[in-house]
């Protein structure tokens, strides 16, 4: 995982965590009228989490309205000593976005966006190919998104923090220039002001005010902050493949994605019916649900869990730069 320096965290900056878990570009003087907190404070402590790389401000764009229409989760085994050859290589390849390395049955897991089966078949006999170190690989194409959560922290209200699922329609990408080019800014920058982007992208302010409140309003375009998990707490990391009976996949990927400490879960093809990753604080959280909350939910024939020692790669900038 992510390593950080230690970096005192107080009620208040939790607090404000909470806040931006809901809404990546919640202004400073909202989060200081909610909390009752000095907006000077607000800022100056906002500034200090993102400086310190206690939160990432992002953004997750719908990865069909970009034109991308399949994703896979790759689990690649790699010879002793070529992780971090192969790891070099296969994270510089702009369709893989997140590369994890584990403990169990493979050194690598990757998940990549690609604009249809062609472009992932040729990743694969092309691509990864070319890294000497890989001694096999088993890929299993996303079916559906069941949730994709930024939150680490519970909320105040009922739900914690935001949550995405992925059930955009298929078919080509439908955003226009203008708002490409707006999404590249706010890839660069999540928490910039309309004037910025627009003294960037040379359009109106105006412009860039009516295209991303049509982003955000339509979910299209949702910001969020990426939380480092070890500074709050959680220390241990986990990929999970589900295998489950037929006829109960969908009943089973409802209730894990109910889980407290489920992170991102999706239906797939391949060796396992259901993807799921998980964070917690330390092996004996990590325990529990293999003990218990796995075996309470109906249908699920096996469980392999594989504990993620690094994160490599987790980029959300689907749009390469112009």
């Amino acid at each position: 995982m992510v390593k950080s320096g230690r970096v005192r965290l107080d009620e208040s900056d939790l607090s404000i965590i909470r806040e931006l878990q809901n809404d990546g570009r919640r202004g400073v003087a909202e989060i200081a009228d909610a909390l009752s907190i000095h907006r000077n404070t607000v800022s100056v402590k906002l500034r200090r989490l993102i400086d310190k790389r206690i939160v990432n401000p992002s953004i997750y764009v719908q990865p069909p309205a970009l034109g991308f229409n399949a994703a896979a989760v790759i689990g690649i085994k790699v010879a002793p000593g070529e992780i971090d050859s192969v790891v070099g290589l296969i994270g510089a390849l702009p369709n893989v976005h997140n590369v994890f390395v584990c403990l169990g049955r493979y050194d690598i897991v990757l998940w990549g966006l690609f604009r249809d089966q062609d472009e992932l078949h040729s990743f694969i006999t092309t691509e990864l190919g070319k890294a000497s170190g890989i001694i096999g690989a088993e890929t299993m194409i996303t079916l559906g998104m069941k949730k994709l959560s930024f939150a680490v922290l519970e909320s105040r209200g009922a739900q914690r923090g935001m949550e995405v699922a992925s059930e955009a329609p298929a078919g080509g990408a439908w955003l226009d220039e203008q708002e490409c080019a707006i999404i590249r800014e706010l890839q660069r920058d999540a928490r910039q002001s309309a004037a910025a982007i627009a003294r960037r992208t040379g359009h109106s302010k105006n412009t860039v005010l009516t295209k991303m409140r049509s982003l955000l309003d339509q979910g299209t375009v949702k910001p969020f902050i990426a939380p480092n998990a070890i500074a709050l707490g959680y220390h241990v990391m986990v990929a999970v493949g589900i295998s489950v009976l037929p006829g109960e996949i969908e009943a089973a990927s409802e209730k894990l994605t109910h889980l407290e400490n489920t992170q991102t879960l999706i239906v797939c093809t391949g060796r396992y019916n259901i993807m799921f990753w998980g964070l917690y604080r330390d092996m004996e959280e990590l325990y529990e649900l293999l003990r218990t909350e796995l075996g309470n939910i109906p249908g699920i024939t096996d469980a392999e869990a594989m504990v993620i020692l690094r994160v490599t790669k987790n980029s959300f900038a689907y749009l390469a730069p112009s």
